[in-house]
């Protein structure tokens, strides 16, 4: 089974009617379903999508064999 990272973005309320900022969050899928539903999300947010992406990639090496290939 192999699997893919990708990142999810979700809006941050901001007080004062302001621009929501955004949080990321690390989610794995199988590479072969075609609906990518989630077999695993990262359980912190992340203030960027690099931050969030290597939380992801960083998880998948820990529970491979050999180093996953990082690729946005």
């Amino acid at each position: 089974m192999a699997l893919k990272v990708r990142v999810m973005a979700s809006q941050v309320p901001v007080r004062g009617g302001g621009v929501p900022g955004l949080l990321y969050r690390a989610e794995a899928y199988e590479e072969a379903d075609r609906f990518r539903e989630r077999k695993w999300e990262c359980s912190h947010n992340h203030r960027s999508v690099e931050d969030a992406f290597n939380c992801g990639v960083s998880w998948l090496n820990e529970r491979s064999d050999s180093p996953v290939e990082e690729s946005a």
